[in-house]
């Protein structure tokens, strides 16, 4: 059985940077902690342009 996940571009609204995450299939809205600010900044991410990638097994 193949499994799936989306993967997104998130740009952070603290910094500008991006950050690309992997999310499951279906997750409209998701929580970002931004992987380049000093103190991992946190926001919420409404999905709205994904990519769907084939899990590797």
């Amino acid at each position: 059985m193949k499994h799936t996940h989306w993967e997104i571009d998130s740009e952070c609204p603290q910094c500008g940077k991006h950050n690309r995450l992997r999310i499951p299939v279906g997750e409209r809205v998701v929580r970002v902690h931004c992987e380049h600010c000093t103190h991992g900044y946190e926001y919420t991410h409404v999905v709205i342009e994904h990519e769907e990638v084939a899990d590797e097994q």
